[in-house]
């Protein structure tokens, strides 16, 4: 069993080193777009080049060519994750925040007229 438990954590470990994202920044228009076949775009985080991944088994989604994190706060997106993001205007999701150092994050939501950010855990 200790073993079973050592394989799970390695592939959470893994997973969670691909950041997966809903939005992506057209390369010519530089608006934020959804991940669809053939679209080409940048990490509206830290600007490099996005693919689309859009298979049969995940949802839709974009993740960074090389394989990198840009957000250290970043954690592993489930359609859990996505239905709940998706009960929010479109405008309000995957926003760039600035923490207090002025290192950029990726919040799940946020209400500008409220200023509040909202990430969701489960």
């Amino acid at each position: 069993m200790h073993g079973d438990l050592q394989a799970t954590n390695k592939k959470s470990s893994l997973e969670s080193s691909i950041q997966a994202m809903k939005f992506g920044l057209d390369k010519t228009t530089k608006k934020r777009i959804e991940a669809s076949p053939g679209l080409h775009a940048n990490c509206p985080c830290c600007e490099k080049e996005l693919i689309a991944k859009c298979g049969n088994i995940k949802i839709r989604h974009w993740a960074h060519k090389k394989v990198q994190g840009c957000d250290s706060w970043w954690e592993p997106e489930t359609e859990w994750h996505r239905k709940w993001k998706n009960k929010f205007p479109s405008e309000w999701q995957e926003i760039i925040k600035l923490s207090k150092t002025g290192e950029k994050h990726i919040a799940d939501l946020y209400n500008p007229k409220m200023d509040l950010v909202i990430e969701f855990q489960n």
